[in-house]
């Protein structure tokens, strides 16, 4: 059940989520995401705090060190929103505790958002699309350029899930939120997304090897074949020198772009 809201409306929650957009705008070295966490959050405040001096000590309170994954950072934003709401009206709760609250969800959503979209989603997606760019281009068909645009449609509902249902989810779950966190599992669940990745890569692999190119040559002849073996030990070989999984996932489809241009051309 919902919690009753009571100063913030939809519009001041709506206007923090599109400046979340802008976290990493004033990205410094100093204190990362703080100044872009600040200027999410001002609305928010200015609903809060009518008296400028007033508002203008908690956004000096909200310029501390904030860094945690772009994405997650709403959710993060959402619980404050609750927290500086309820501070304010029943005083449960005071500005140290909020930022202490604060502080403490920065490091585990960080742990969150960078397993689940930057080594898992991100990856997975982008073979996904480079898998369809390679089929497409064995069976010359036309609908090649699907594969990125599969990847970006996909990848960019995923993400705006994330930060625009996070904040929401956040603003009304408010504390409630970090048993929700621990019941979620991140963990298991980036385990089960990298077995399903791998299970992909093998399913695709078998696809291709099958695959026929026009005039009966089929991917799985011996100069294929070998051509197949030097790209996987080449990919062995950038992960153990600690290239990113992500950098060669591009650098692959990169590649498959530019093969069936040019074998099409040729």
């Amino acid at each position: 059940m919902l919690p009753r809201r009571l100063s913030l409306n939809r519009w001041t929650l709506w206007r923090m989520a599109g400046r979340s957009f802008f976290i990493q705008a004033g990205w410094n070295f100093q204190k990362m995401q703080n100044l872009g966490f600040a200027y999410a959050l001002t609305p928010v405040l200015r609903s809060l705090y009518p008296s400028r001096l007033t508002r203008a000590k908690a956004v000096k309170r909200h310029l501390e060190f904030f860094v945690s994954h772009p994405y997650c950072a709403a959710v993060i934003l959402g619980v404050v929103a609750r927290l500086e709401e309820q501070s304010v009206e029943t005083g449960a709760l005071n500005s140290t505790e909020v930022n202490r609250l604060k502080v403490g969800m920065m490091g585990p959503l960080a742990a969150l958002g960078d397993t689940l979209f930057w080594a898992t989603l991100k990856p997975l997606l982008a073979f996904l699309g480079s898998v369809w760019i390679l089929l497409a281009w064995a069976r010359g068909s036309e609908w090649i350029w699907l594969g990125p645009v599969l990847f970006l449609s996909i990848f960019s509902l995923l993400h705006l899930s994330v930060r625009l249902g996070g904040l929401w989810f956040g603003y009304f779950r408010g504390l409630e939120i970090i048993q929700d966190l621990r019941r979620l599992n991140p963990q298991r669940l980036a385990q089960q997304l990298g077995l399903f990745t791998a299970l992909a890569a093998g399913i695709s692999a078998a696809m291709l090897f099958h695959q026929r190119v026009g005039g009966g040559a089929a991917i799985g002849g011996a100069g294929n074949s070998a051509l197949l073996a030097a790209i996987a030990t080449l990919v062995a070989l950038g992960l153990r020198r600690g290239i990113s999984v992500n950098r060669i996932v591009y650098l692959l489809a990169t590649v498959a772009v530019l093969a069936a241009y040019l074998f099409k051309l040729g």
